[in-house]
């Protein structure tokens, strides 16, 4: 079952990251929507009291206080709470999407193919812990997403999925056995990327230089997770 005591650091850090997470999101997509003008209201002299609305509470003032970003980061969390009581699995798997969601959050402001993302690692590290179906679902909800605010292309997403689906069966069925994480994981970030650069140029005609520079960052920063927190990870999550 792993180290217990590590959950409720790991609730409270998911609960900012998710926090921040929607934050960030909501503006990022409030700023393409367009701006209305208000409509001053007619004044009146009656003075409007809290009371006279039925759903003031002192509960409901003080949850109208924090933001609606926050609000659903409560929400979101205590879900995961609630089904990670019974199903830790998905506590896990949501935590390394929302992380893979967050790490690709600069992409909307560098037009650059870095492989500076945490997809791959997550995907290999839920597959090595819950098998190739919970380690799929790591990218399957966090490539998806993350383009919502990025803005990428999405035709490119099909590729990237399979991509992240082959990582999560490999990492799976070839497991750790006489491997460790890290072999392990740098294995697999060169098979996704050899697999979806050569699909992005055979499909698309994506350039190869991008390509290249895509799969020499994305290889070298899963070798440094994988190094650093790769055996980390495995230890406490088991």
């Amino acid at each position: 079952m792993g180290d217990l005591t590590a959950t409720p650091f790991m609730l409270v850090g998911v609960l900012f990251m998710f926090g921040w997470l929607i934050d960030v999101v909501l503006k990022g997509i409030g700023t393409n929507n367009v701006k209305c003008q208000a409509i001053p209201l007619k004044q009146s002299n009656v003075p409007v009291r809290k009371t006279d609305n039925p759903l003031s509470t002192p509960l409901h003032d003080a949850y109208s206080v924090f933001p609606d970003s926050w609000k659903y980061a409560l929400i979101i969390t205590s879900s995961m709470l609630f089904l990670g009581i019974f199903f830790r699995p998905f506590l896990i798997v949501s935590g390394f999407a929302a992380l893979t969601v967050a790490s690709r959050m600069y992409q909307r402001h560098i037009r650059f193919p870095l492989g500076i993302e945490l997809g791959v690692f997550g995907t290999v590290i839920c597959a090595v812990l819950y098998g190739p179906v919970m380690g799929a679902i790591v990218g399957l909800f966090a490539y998806p997403v993350s383009i919502i605010y990025t803005k990428e292309e999405a035709r490119y997403l099909p590729v990237a999925l399979l991509g992240i689906c082959v990582a999560a069966f490999a990492g799976s069925a070839v497991g750790l056995g006489s491997w460790n994480i890290v072999a392990l994981g740098v294995g697999v970030t060169v098979l996704y990327d050899v697999l979806t650069g050569g699909l992005y140029y055979y499909i698309y005609r994506a350039p190869i230089l991008g390509g290249i520079v895509f799969g020499l960052s994305h290889v070298w920063f899963n070798y440094i997770m994988f190094s650093w927190l790769g055996e980390w990870l495995l230890n406490i999550l088991m």
